[in-house]
Formats: C-alpha cells, structure tokens, sequence
C-alpha cells in the first residue's frame, strides 16, 4: 500500500526563503515534485544546483538537460561546498538526519557573504498521532526514529555559533491532510518499513485514539530556521 502526501512544510520553507529571479539556488536532496517549484521561482536567469542522494534519481534529473539545472548525485554528511550561491534550502521530509553542526556548516561553505537559508526539519515528535499509535501498539521505537528530529533551540543555537546571521526560528507546525487514517501510515511506509499489515494495524491504531475512520488532518511539527551567512 502506497500513498503520497503532501509537503507543507516545503512550500513555507520556500516562502520564507524569498529567492529572487536570477538567483543562484543550491537544494539539498530535494523531492521530484519539489524541484518543479525550485526552477518556477529562480526562472531562466538563474541557476539551481541539486543535491541528490539517490544516484539513480540523479540519473534521472540529469537526463532532463535542464539548462539552468545542475545535478549532483551526492550523499550529503555536512562539510562539503557545492559552489558560491546565493540561496540555500533544506527541507528533508523525514530522517536520517545530519548532526546540527553540519547544516550550518553547509551554510557557511555553500553561500556568498549575505546569502540566504531556511533549514526546515522533523521536530522531536513531528507526527504526534502516529507516535500515539505507535506507543499503543508497543513497536519498537527505534524505528520511529526518521520522524523523531531536532528542537527549533537545538538547530538555531548551532547556526549562531557558526557565525551565520539574523538566524531566527519560526512556527513550524502544519496539517497533513489523509483520507483516512491508514494513508496517513501509508504516506511514511516507506520510511519507516511498515508492510500492508503493519499499515492496516498502525491505521486502526490511530482510528481508536481519534475515536474516528474518516479523513484526517494530522498535526505535523517542522523545525524551521532561517538566516545569512
């Protein structure tokens, strides 16, 4: 059982991140539906650098021959400099994560002095309802750990003692909507390594805390931190 939701957290990442036409965006490890957004907002003058972890995306990405495109088929660890850019985003839907220190490492390296970032990533509990119903059913909670991130405390602090400025935090919850409980379990499958009865279980978990099998907007909590090098 597969089911695709949505990202909210990405389009205020990208919101809050204001590039400008022409800019020069680098985009860690962003999705496929995501770099449509990416290439909208820098337009023809600009240049996108992508990051990606997955070689076989990468491939994929690159085939395109988008002009204003390059494609890095790359598994990011913190320290590395992609280039001199103006804007840089990273949103990963869940976990694994880096340590904190090498997001603002990234900043420093990747961005031209004044450059932008918004750093957007799992909170400590980011979907309560399924840590609810995971707790319910007695799993093992090491395997909650791609939806178990960093506190907004945490991640801001590491980017101030890298020297980066105006570095601020924001409001990062959002609703997550599903038509039913189990596609809310169906839309992390994959990264949690649920099976079909392992989805179905997981959904009625959550119908008997909700005390409701109908749709669902899920509460999904997002660190979120922006600033310049």
């Amino acid at each position: 059982m597969q089911f695709e939701l949505g990202r909210p957290w990405f389009d205020s990442a990208l919101q809050r991140l204001e590039v400008r036409r022409g800019n020069r965006l680098l985009a860690i490890d962003p999705s496929i539906e995501e770099i449509a957004a990416l290439r909208s907002v820098i337009g023809n003058a600009g240049e996108l650098t992508l990051v990606v972890q997955d070689r076989q995306l990468a491939e994929e990405l690159a085939e395109h021959q988008w002009p204003i495109v390059t494609v890095l088929a790359h598994e990011t660890s913190g320290g590395e400099t992609f280039g001199t850019n103006d804007s840089l985003l990273i949103a990963p839907r869940t976990g694994p994560l880096l340590p904190v220190e090498g997001y603002a490492q990234l900043a420093r390296n990747n961005l031209r002095p004044g450059g932008r970032f918004v750093v957007d990533l799992p909170a400590d509990n980011m979907v309560p309802d399924i840590r609810s119903a995971w707790h319910e059913l007695g799993w093992d909670e090491e395997r909650l750990h791609p939806l178990q991130g960093v506190s907004d405390v945490e991640l801001t602090e590491a980017m101030r003692a890298a020297g980066l400025r105006s570095v601020e935090s924001a409001l990062g919850s959002h609703l997550l909507h599903a038509p039913a409980p189990a596609e809310l379990a169906a839309g992390f499958a994959d990264i949690l390594g649920l099976d079909d009865d392992e989805i179905t279980e997981l959904g009625h978990a959550i119908v008997r805390l909700r005390q409701g099998d109908g749709p669902i907007d899920a509460l999904v909590h997002r660190t979120q931190v922006s600033g310049q090098r």
